[in-house]
């Protein structure tokens, strides 16, 4: 090897390390699955003005939600109670009520469902809530011409062992 050769190859080898390291970094970086982006996130800007005429309405409509969920038992879904008061406080009947529901830790996996009728203003689905912590439950019920959102948290629990499920906190 020629005296004064050592640097160039050294320069290079700098420069096929760092981008190396830089297509690791981005490798880790694309499957973090803790990192999310709101689906849909430019359309809902545009549309933001439709965001807060809803609000409006969701607030004449004067519904309320209050959610509970069954604690979470290993390798089963855990079951997900809606229960939607009009602005009397009278249980809702007969609405099409529809959850996306989503680990906050892991908020790129949404789960959509369907919830059916169980009682008067009761609306129940099984859900894929495997992980202890918070989740946020966005509801959509419609009810003749109402159509009403709203976002809430749930904290869900474990199941003791040997209890076989049970009441989480609502």
């Amino acid at each position: 090897m020629k005296a004064g050769f050592g640097w160039p190859l050294g320069i290079t080898g700098l420069l096929v390390a760092t981008v190396a390291g830089n297509l690791v970094m981005m490798r880790i970086a694309n499957n973090d699955p803790s990192f999310s982006v709101e689906p849909d996130y430019y359309r809902k800007a545009v549309f933001y003005d439709s965001t807060m005429a809803q609000s409006q309405r969701n607030l004449a409509l004067g519904w309320s939600v209050q959610l509970a969920a069954d604690s979470i038992v290993p390798g089963l879904p855990t079951r997900l109670r809606v229960m939607l008061r009009d602005a009397k406080s009278v249980p809702l009947t007969g609405a099409t009520v529809e959850v996306t529901v989503l680990f906050n830790a892991r908020a790129n996996n949404l789960s959509t469902a369907r919830l059916v009728e169980e009682a008067a203003g009761v609306y129940t689905a099984a859900v894929p809530i495997q992980t202890p912590g918070e989740w946020e439950i966005r509801v959509k019920a419609a009810r003749n011409d109402a159509h009403f959102t709203a976002s809430t948290r749930l904290s869900a629990v474990r199941a003791n062992r040997g209890s076989g499920g049970g009441q989480g906190v609502p």
